[in-house]
């Protein structure tokens, strides 16, 4: 979608606050606060922190939220970081929320290196950047003394990335009904709206066999084979392309020995999909063939010997809400107020998944400046211009929980 029809009162709402001498001010702050985000994040990304093991992270970021004032700081049963700005009069809640998780191992070498006006280090982008500019936003509101109808949650989750299945993000949301809307500052760019969520559904499927010596036992069924005759099929599988549906099988292994049948073989599989019908018709499609793969092993040596077993082991909802819903006409609108061209991205596995598949309102926004390499020992981030993500977030804060006596919240 090229652009997007923002109604009148977005618009009118988006005039209001940009005349407001504060946000002007905490606009011109955040630009100025870059250097001292970018030293934050430098900070930070060299706590580790692998999902599931973000407790060193979290307690660094939690006294980062009380060294700047907020109300209500502490970290949750579930790990999650969280601070409060409390507004002044009745409006909604919003969570405004990057994650504290990386996809690294303990022992990895984070150390930022700069060059050529890059810093290099695992996770200096996902999701360490968004740490930050939250960072700056909060420091904006303080510095201005601007005043929100609603209160604002500033949030660190936990469990974002891989088998953590944005588990922290889910389990916050369930303590907390009040919250009415979200944003997620994850991903590249300062262009992206995250609207939608895309559905995972992770299989974990295992052959087991009575094995045997390759040579003497030969004839006996191969869990290997089965798991092998599974994944070819599962191969030829055809998707949809819209909406968007894929898979893959990620991980495999089984034997014990080079000379030896196996006795068992585990194989991982990825399926996600925009649509939550398409990935139940695709989950069905993928069990039928686990099944397959060992009935046909079993009869191509006339034997009954080959078990499957298989778990379904990380189920993230899809979820959808209209592309001109309120708050995706207002991030559109903040985006264009801080000099940027809106770009709507239909699909994406984030934070966001969560909120929508509830019912909540919701967008990810991209992280600012430019990055690559992201879940690789090489990633890198520029910070040119970055500022503009903080600034979106605040513009986006201000719209949605309306400014104390001078606009109504967007949100009910």
């Amino acid at each position: 979608m090229e652009s997007l029809l923002v109604n009148d009162t977005v618009k009118a709402v988006f005039a209001r606050i940009m005349e407001l001498e504060q946000v002007q001010r905490g606009l011109s702050f955040i630009e100025a606060d870059q250097d001292r985000a970018i030293a934050e994040q430098n900070e930070m990304v060299v706590i580790e922190a692998p999902t599931f093991a973000e407790q060193a992270r979290a307690e660094d970021y939690c006294q980062r939220l009380q060294d700047l004032g907020l109300q209500d700081v502490h970290i949750d049963r579930h790990g999650n970081v969280l601070g409060k700005l409390p507004g002044k009069g009745q409006g909604p809640t919003v969570l405004l929320e990057a994650h504290l998780d990386t996809v690294f191992p303990f022992g990895t070498n984070v150390t930022p290196v700069e060059k050529d006006g890059k810093i290099y280090a695992p996770g200096i982008c996902d999701d360490t950047r968004g740490l930050a500019a939250n960072l700056s936003v909060i420091r904006a509101f303080l510095e201005t003394g601007i005043e929100t109808e609603g209160d604002i949650i500033f949030a660190g989750t936990v469990a974002e990335e891989g088998m953590g299945g944005m588990a922290g993000m889910k389990a916050l949301l369930a303590d907390h009904p009040e919250i009415k809307a979200t944003i997620s500052i994850d991903g590249a760019g300062c262009d992206t709206i995250v609207y939608e969520g895309t559905g995972i559904r992770n299989y974990e499927v295992t052959y087991t066999g009575p094995g045997g010596h390759a040579y003497g036992a030969f004839g006996t069924p191969s869990p290997l084979h089965a798991a092998a005759r599974a994944i070819a099929k599962l191969s030829d599988m055809r998707p949809p392309t819209s909406p968007k549906t894929t898979f893959t099988v990620s991980l495999i292994e089984g034997g014990h020995q080079i000379h030896a049948i196996a006795q068992q073989a585990t194989f991982k599989i990825n399926m996600r999909s925009d649509d939550p019908k398409e990935l139940d018709k695709l989950e069905a499609q993928a069990i039928a063939l686990f099944e397959a793969g060992a009935r046909e092993e079993n009869a191509r040596w006339g034997k009954d010997a080959i078990c499957v077993q298989y778990e379904r082991i990380l189920d993230v909802p899809a979820g959808t809400q209209p592309v001109d819903s309120v708050i995706v006409q207002a991030a559109w609108q903040a985006t264009e107020a801080v000099g940027v061209t809106p770009r709507l991205v239909p699909g994406g596995c984030t934070n966001t998944n969560m909120p929508i598949s509830m019912g909540i309102p919701a967008v990810t926004l991209g992280r600012g400046g430019k990055e690559g390499g992201v879940h690789s020992l090489g990633e890198w981030f520029d910070p040119e211009g970055t500022y503009r993500c903080p600034q979106k977030s605040f513009l986006l804060l201000l719209a949605l929980s309306g400014v104390y006596g001078v606009t109504r919240p967007l949100i009910e």
